[in-house]
């Protein structure tokens, strides 16, 4: 599913037209960005949990230069599911459609 497709789902998921469901995917996605860039979670019930983790300096061998360098720190987001999610996504073995 690319953007355009789930903003239409959303349209008709909410009644709404598709430039109103893109302008409130287009808010709610600002305010997951504003508050993930902050250092702060986000937890959405039923869907999971948004943190932010700080990766460590690490110390990588450049073959090219025959030297050691560090890659500095940086922040990534990590999404934990929720346990209702988690049990959707089990695979039983056979495709569903």
């Amino acid at each position: 599913m690319n953007y355009s497709d789930f903003i239409s789902r959303l349209a008709e998921a909410t009644g709404n037209s598709n430039k109103q469901a893109k302008e409130l995917a287009e808010d709610v996605f600002s305010v997951l960005s504003d508050q993930l860039s902050k250092g702060n979670g986000v937890s959405i019930p039923d869907l999971g949990t948004f943190s932010v983790k700080v990766n460590d300096v690490k110390k990588v061998y450049n073959p090219h230069y025959d030297k050691y360098m560090l890659i500095p720190p940086k922040r990534v987001v990590e999404f934990t599911p929720a346990s209702g999610l988690k049990d959707e996504l089990k695979f039983t073995g056979r495709e569903d459609e």
